[in-house]
C-alpha cells in the first residue's frame, strides 16, 4: 500500500477516534441527538476530515441508518441502548466503527458480549484467510452468551469514497468462501434479544446520488444540484435542508422534490433497520487495514 494512502487512512482514524470519543460524552440522559450528531459532524470537518456518512444514532430495537431528522427534538433516556456508528474520510480514504452506550447499564453483558466477538473476529483476520471464518467467529461468541448475530447485517470492504465495497463480511458462519485481500474492511457485529433479522422501516434520512439525471421537477433538479457536494457517499436529509436553506426553499418544495428524485431512482434510499419491536440491538464495529505482511486495527 503506497505511503500516501496507509497516512490518509491513518488521518482518518485518528480523527474518528477523537470524534467517538466526544459522541460517548456526549451522550447524556436528556441530551438531544440531534445536537450530539451537529456537533460531532462538525468536529470533523473542523479537523480536516469529511463524515463518510451521516452519523447513526439509533436506539434499542434500531440497529442502523438511523439520524436524526432536521430540527429532531428525540432526547436520549438512562434507558436507551445507543448506537453510534461514525465514518471518517480523508481524500475518499475511511475509517468506519461503532460502538453502544447504556446510560443505566442495564445491558452490559450485552455489549460485553459484542465487544468480545469483535475481538475475536479481529483475531483471525490474515491476509488470504477466508473471509467466513470471521462470521463463525462473531456467530459462535455470541451464541455462546446468549444472543443471536443480526443474520443480514454485517461487515464490508472499505474502498475509496466507496463505503461498502468487496468482500461482504457476515455475522454468521455461512459466509463467503472468498479469501481476504489487501485493503481496508470493516468488521461490524450486531448482538439481538429477538429473531436476528433486521426489517426496513418507514423512515427515510439518508440518502445518495444514483444519477444526476432523468427529473423535470424544477424543486427536484435544484435538490440535484445542491447535493452535488456530496458525490458519491451517503448524506442526511438534515445536510440538505441546511442547503435548501440558504438557497430559500420552502418545506414544501423539499418535500415534492425529494419524492420526485427518490420515484425517478436519482437518490438511492437507505431506510432505518430495525429489529421486531421490544428486542434489544447492540453494535461495535472497528476498521482494519489487511496487508500482505501484517494487519492495523485502525483508530487504536
Amino acid at each position: 500500500m503506497e505511503t500516501s494512502v496507509l497516512n490518509n487512512y491513518k488521518k482518518a482514524a485518528a480523527v474518528w477516534k477523537s470524534a467517538i470519543t466526544l459522541a460517548q460524552k456526549k451522550a447524556k440522559e436528556g441530551v438531544l441527538l440531534f445536537d450530539i450528531a451537529e456537533e460531532v459532524e462538525k468536529f470533523i470537518a473542523d479537523e480536516g476530515a469529511a463524515p463518510a456518512f451521516p452519523i447513526n444514532l439509533s436506539l434499542n430495537e434500531e440497529a442502523a441508518h438511523f439520524t436524526p431528522k432536521w430540527n429532531d427534538v428525540t432526547i436520549l433516556k438512562k434507558s436507551d441502548l445507543l448506537k453510534i456508528d461514525i465514518g471518517v474520510h480523508v481524500e475518499g480514504y475511511i475509517c468506519d466503527g461503532a460502538v453502544t452506550v447504556n446510560l443505566d447499564n442495564a445491558h452490559a453483558k450485552q455489549i460485553e458480549a459484542n465487544e468480545l466477538a469483535l475481538a475475536n473476529a479481529i483475531s483471525v483476520v490474515s491476509f488470504g484467510k477466508p473471509v467466513e471464518k470471521i462470521g463463525a467467529e462473531i456467530e459462535r461468541t455470541l451464541k455462546e452468551k446468549g444472543f443471536n448475530p443480526v443474520y443480514n447485517l454485517g461487515g464490508h470492504g472499505l474502498g475509496k469514497y466507496d463505503i461498502h465495497s468487496s468482500p461482504s463480511i457476515p455475522n454468521h458462519a455461512r459466509g463467503s468462501s472468498q479469501n481476504l485481500e489487501e485493503g481496508a474492511i470493516a468488521i461490524e457485529p450486531f448482538a439481538s434479544t429477538g429473531r436476528g433479522n433486521v426489517m426496513e422501516s418507514q423512515q427515510v434520512e439518508i440518502f445518495s446520488i444514483e444519477k444526476k439525471f432523468g427529473v423535470r421537477n424544477p424543486f427536484a433538479r435544484k435538490l440535484i444540484e445542491l447535493s452535488k457536494d456530496f458525490d458519491k457517499l451517503p448524506f442526511a436529509e438534515r445536510w440538505l435542508r441546511r442547503k435548501t436553506d440558504a438557497a430559500k426553499l420552502e418545506d414544501y418544495q423539499v418535500t415534492v422534490g425529494l419524492k420526485e428524485l427518490m420515484k425517478a431512482g436519482c437518490f438511492h434510499t437507505y431506510p432505518g433497520l430495525r429489529e421486531s419491536v421490544g428486542s434489544l440491538v447492540t453494535q461495535v464495529e472497528k476498521s482494519l487495514l489487511v496487508l500482505e505482511d501484517k494487519t492495523i486495527v485502525l483508530g487504536e
